[in-house]
């Protein structure tokens, strides 16, 4: 897998009054956007099996009455567009699709137009939006965010960047509540900014080069990280378990527990690195993704719970991890993860090593990528 074009990261928000309703009727317009074309893929079949580009050209012009911009249209399109090539990957009926409840709008990027046509970062803390009315009237609002204290140099070297006409970033307004309160309609949601990845590495690197050759492989599960570093031979030097204590449970909040599970993959990669670790094998997260639908619906399941923090997590972090890592001075390759949880190889070697199932597949992974290499 090649490195990510963008690293998405999630400015938080909260709106009253006229930027809320602003934001809101976007929102629902998009929503209405894309309910409308998912009906019409359903009743012209021929639609799911067109390339992107040519979705878009075909589905535009019948989505422009409800929401006239193509910018916004476009986001919409593209978000469809994916559901209906997962689910042809995935071998699901079109028909048998439904979307989510979300509340959100996009727009991509343009560097021309200082980074973002419709969703312009303006200075730390504030965004200008573009917006529409139910009526198809447009007006830009300001919007003001949190910034984060970790990316605050990188939001403010994007801006710059972004107002010099060298860089364009896809933006996203997510909605996540709103209701009536003692001022009025109020939303709160968070704005995700997708930070062109070579910019964020430029940036956000901690080190600039490896202490040593060595590498090392991690299984990833969705309550710890299992760690086996190997020589180049392929004998085991250490091993290691970072706890994602908290970040699994159903309860606890989206944010909060990508903040834990934030926190763990630096401390684990900073562990690495003093290790003299230079490469890292993971199980690649396109195949562990589809994996994760086919257990659920093939009723290889633990339970409801199991379900959820399986469909959440585990390929999401590894795709975090893999960003993450270059920010360490350390190469991400992966390896097909058959084998390497259910095997006789992986048998052997816990018997032969005394190590447990996770911390077994961990060096089962190194070893799958050190053959590779």
């Amino acid at each position: 897998m090649k490195s990510p074009r963008y690293v998405t990261i999630a400015l938080p928000f909260h709106a009253n009054g006229l930027v809320a309703s602003r934001l809101l009727s976007t929102a629902w317009l998009s929503k209405i956007v894309a309910h409308r074309v998912l009906m019409v893929v359903k009743s012209e079949l021929v639609l799911a099996e067109l390339p992107e580009t040519r979705f878009l050209k075909a589905m535009r012009s019948r989505c422009y009455d409800v929401l006239p911009n193509r910018r916004y249209v476009d986001g919409v399109l593209k978000l469809v567009w994916s559901t209906l090539r997962s689910a042809k990957a995935l071998g699901v009926d079109v028909r048998d699709l439904e979307l989510k409840e979300w509340l959100l709008f996009q727009s991509d990027g343009e560097p021309h137009a200082r980074g973002n046509l419709n969703i312009r970062l303006v200075d730390l803390g504030r965004t200008r939006v573009l917006t529409f009315w139910y009526d198809k009237s447009s007006d830009t609002v300001e919007l003001r965010y949190v910034v984060p204290k970790g990316y605050r140099r990188l939001l403010e070297t994007l801006i710059s960047e972004a107002n010099a006409k060298r860089v364009g970033y896809p933006a996203r307004i997510y909605i996540s509540d709103y209701g009536m309160g003692k001022y009025g309609l109020h939303v709160a949601g968070e704005m995700q900014v997708m930070v062109p990845y070579q910019l964020y590495y430029q940036v956000m690197k901690r080190y600039d080069d490896p202490l040593s050759d060595i590498v090392a492989g991690i299984d990833v599960n969705v309550d710890r990280l299992d760690v086996a570093v190997v020589s180049p031979g392929g004998k085991l030097r250490m091993i290691r378990t970072f706890w994602l204590d908290g970040a699994a449970h159903m309860g606890v909040k989206r944010k909060r527990a990508w903040s834990i599970i934030g926190e763990v993959i630096h401390r684990m990669l900073k562990w690495l690195y003093h290790a003299g670790v230079s490469t890292i094998f993971l199980e690649n997260p396109e195949i562990v993704g589809y994996l994760r639908y086919y257990w659920i619906r093939n009723g290889e399941r633990r339970g409801r719970k199991w379900n959820w923090k399986v469909s959440m997590f585990r390929s999401s972090i590894i795709e975090r991890i893999a960003w993450k890592a270059p920010l360490y001075a350390m190469e991400v390759r992966y390896v097909d993860p058959k084998g390497t949880t259910h095997s006789r190889e992986h048998d052997e070697i816990m018997k032969r090593f005394g190590l447990d199932r996770h911390t077994a597949s961990a060096y089962l992974i190194a070893l799958k990528g050190l053959k590779r290499t």
